[in-house]
C-alpha cells in the first residue's frame, strides 16, 4: 500500500458556525471558497479547501463543554511555520485578536504553542528544531522516555528575549538539551544529537 501524497483537509461539525469561521479566517489568514447557510469551505494556500465547517444548528441546551483535548476524539492538529520569526510574528498577530494560546510547550524536538479554537479544537502551531532523523532519535532517547511532554514556556517572555536579541538556543530548547559552542555557529547538542540553527 502507499501513502497519502498530501494531508488535505479537516471537517468540523459546529453548532458555533459563525464563531468558527471567523476564527479560522482570521488565526490562517484564510479566504472563503463556498460558504451557504450549511456548509462553508475555507482555504489559505492553493488547495480548494483545507477546512470544512458543517452548521448543526442552534446550540442545544445545556451547551457541551469546550473540549479542549479531554475525551475520545481527536486531541490536536499540528501546523508547521518555517522559523521562530514567523512562530513569533504568529504569536503577536493573534494576540492583537485576543487570540493566546492555552498550553505552550518547549517538546525538545518541537518549539509549540496550543491555541483552541471557539468549540475547544485545539491547534498546535510549532517550528521544528531538528532534521528529522534527529528528532526521530531524540524521541527514542532518554530524555524523552522520562518526559514525553516537555516543558511550558511563556510565550511573552520569549517574544521579549527574542527581540532582545538572546540567543535562539536558550530560548527554544528543553533545559534538559544543553548547549556545545561551536566555532561562532550556534549548535545545540542532546545525547549526541545535533541541531543547526538558522
Amino acid at each position: 500500500m502507499s501513502a497519502p501524497t498530501k494531508f488535505a483537509h479537516v471537517v468540523y461539525n459546529t453548532h458555533r458556525y459563525e464563531e468558527m469561521i471567523d476564527w479560522y479566517l482570521k488565526v490562517f489568514e484564510a479566504r472563503v471558497a463556498h460558504r451557504d447557510d450549511t456548509l462553508a469551505f475555507l482555504t489559505y494556500d492553493d488547495e480548494h479547501h483545507r477546512f470544512a465547517f458543517r452548521n448543526l444548528g442552534p446550540m442545544p441546551d445545556p451547551a457541551p463543554e469546550p473540549k479542549m483535548g479531554r475525551g475520545p476524539g481527536v486531541n490536536h492538529v499540528a501546523y508547521t511555520w518555517r522559523d521562530l520569526t514567523e512562530l513569533v510574528d504568529l504569536y503577536k498577530r493573534l494576540k492583537t485578536y485576543g487570540v493566546v494560546p492555552v498550553r505552550p510547550i518547549r517538546h525538545g524536538m518541537t518549539l509549540s504553542m496550543y491555541y483552541a479554537d471557539p468549540d475547544g479544537n485545539l491547534m498546535e502551531f510549532q517550528i521544528d528544531l531538528m532534521e528529522a532523523d534527529d528528532a526521530n532519535a531524540f524521541m527514542e532517547g532518554p530524555a524523552f522516555d522520562a518526559n514525553p511532554i516537555g516543558e511550558p514556556f511563556d510565550p511573552d517572555e520569549l517574544v521579549a528575549r527574542f527581540e532582545a536579541g538572546d540567543a535562539v538556543g536558550e530560548l527554544i530548547f528543553r533545559s534538559d538539551q544543553q548547549p556545545v559552542p561551536v566555532a561562532g555557529v550556534n549548535v545545540w547538542r542532546h545525547m549526541g544529537l545535533v541541531a543547526m540553527l538558522f
